[in-house]
This record gives structure tokens, C-alpha cells and sequence, in this order.
């Protein structure tokens, strides 16, 4: 599940790319002045790079997030091993006190 949100987000940064390089293609490329365009892309440059910003750091928050909650499901899974190890060895050592010897190794 985390996978699929990881690739939502990875499409819909690349989608929001793409209509950020057709618009500034299509400013470049629009029959203006050079003069005109340049005004337009500094009147819109702003709003450009603040929005990228406000969705990097979304990003960032988001991303934060999941490293959170993965080092918190790695905690937890290790806590399980440990304590199945335990009970792996407590096991042995009643059968071993029981009088059952362990097969040979190898």
C-alpha cells in the first residue's frame, strides 16, 4: 500500500513537471516580444517557484512521515525475532533439562 502511494506521488510530480515545462514552452514559444515574455515569466515565475516550494515541502513532511512509521514497523518486527529467539532458547533449554539431547550439528 505504501508502494502505491509512492507512485502516486511520483506521477503527479512528474504530471505537475510536464505542465510546468509546457507552459513555459508555450510562453517561449507564444508570437510576443521577447519584452512580453520576459514580463509574463517574471509575473509568473513567483507564483511558479512558490508553489513548487509549498509542494516540496509537503514532500518533504510526507516523506518524513513514512521513514517515521517504517522505523517504527522495523522496531517492532525486531522486538518479535528477539523474543521468538528467547522462547527458541528457553524451549531448548527444558528439553535439555528434560534429558532430550539436541541431534548433532552437521
Amino acid at each position: 500500500m505504501v508502494d502505491d502511494r509512492n507512485d502516486a506521488a511520483g506521477y503527479l510530480g512528474w504530471f505537475l513537471l510536464g505542465g510546468v515545462l509546457g507552459a513555459a514552452a508555450a510562453l517561449l514559444l507564444a508570437p510576443k516580444s521577447g519584452r512580453e515574455t520576459r514580463e509574463i515569466l517574471a509575473e509568473h515565475g513567483g507564483d511558479v517557484a512558490r508553489r513548487a516550494q509549498a509542494l516540496a515541502t509537503e514532500a518533504q513532511d510526507r516523506a518524513g512521515e513514512w521513514i517515521d512509521k517504517s522505523r517504527e514497523l522495523f522496531e517492532e518486527q525486531t522486538q518479535r525475532l528477539m523474543r521468538a529467539f528467547e522462547e527458541g532458547k528457553d524451549a531448548m533449554r527444558e528439553e535439555m533439562r528434560k534429558g532430550v539431547t539436541p541431534p548433532p550439528r552437521g
